[in-house]
């Protein structure tokens, strides 16, 4: 079975889109991230997943009608990956939670090698309120930063 693919950029805030078969990755306080997504409910003519690790700041406070939104956790990086590799869709939202890497530092070079065959066949964005290592090195090949 072969990915859904975006036909057009997706604008998620007026100065930042979203291309098909890209890797993005956002910095930004988490409010504005949680507005642009509240303010796009039009992400439902996509198929898109959230994944997010442990913790989510952004989960519970996301409209309520976004009834298509597939949401996925992963626990470790290497459950991290897998999601990557098993998603099917035209949208992937990640939501950086460097806890996952606190027992896997070497693992970042895997993880965005994920990150990158993923968005092959999807726009990825990754998403961090702030920088820190591990983000610094999982963007190190993204499309747009």
């Amino acid at each position: 079975m072969s990915r859904l693919i975006i036909i057009m950029d997706f604008e998620l805030f007026p100065t930042i889109t979203l291309r098909p078969r890209s890797l993005n990755a956002l910095v930004t306080p988490r409010e504005l991230f949680i507005q642009a997504l509240n303010r796009n409910l039009n992400l439902q003519r996509f198929r898109v997943l959230y994944v997010t690790g442990n913790y989510s700041g952004v989960l519970t406070r996301l409209d309520r009608r976004f009834s298509e939104l597939e949401i996925q956790r992963g626990f470790t990086v290497f459950q991290l990956m897998a999601i990557l590799e098993e998603a099917r869709h035209s949208l992937i939202l990640v939501e950086h939670d460097p806890m996952l890497f606190e027992d896997a530092e070497g693992m970042t070079e895997y993880v965005s090698g994920a990150l990158q065959q993923a968005a092959q066949e999807a726009a990825v964005l990754l998403f961090a309120s702030g920088v820190d290592p591990y983000f610094e090195e999982l963007v190190q090949n993204a499309d747009r930063v």
